[in-house]
């Protein structure tokens, strides 16, 4: 098996498992826990601070990134923080978030990433919140 797919599989097994552990959180409205893990599985799967990640467009954060699947962990990140801000009342920052959000998917996919049957559902929350014209 090579290098890359075994760092892809890592990657994936790693982000599933945040993952489920954010949407916990989420659900029992621990929003403060939910915040928390966005933050350290950024950290821990992508190796930087979440915020830094948000501080440039989403082409620059995807160059920095250097590979289509980080690209997309961090969308899923950043969709899931909308939806935190969202559940808090914070329309402002969701839309924000989904909008970034939309943008990474994108990135991750001029990469050469196609998305999958999961992206695809994410997708189409994102764009319901956004409405007409989000690409």
């Amino acid at each position: 098996m090579s290098i890359r797919k075994d760092y892809v599989e890592r990657l994936i097994e790693q982000f599933a498992a945040a993952l489920s552990r954010l949407l916990k959180a989420r659900q029992e409205k621990r929003f403060a826990d939910a915040a928390a893990l966005i933050r350290s599985t950024a950290l821990d799967t992508l190796g930087m601070e979440y915020s830094a990640l948000l501080m440039v467009d989403s082409a620059s954060t995807a160059r920095l990134l250097g590979d289509p699947m980080r690209v997309k962990v961090l969308a899923r990140l950043v969709a899931e923080d909308g939806e935190l801000h969202l559940e808090q009342g914070d329309s402002r920052m969701a839309t924000e978030r989904f909008e970034y959000a939309l943008a990474l998917y994108a990135e991750a996919r001029r990469l050469g990433l196609p998305h999958d049957a999961e992206d695809s559902a994410v997708l189409t929350r994102l764009r319901a919140w956004l409405g007409p014209g989000a690409s």
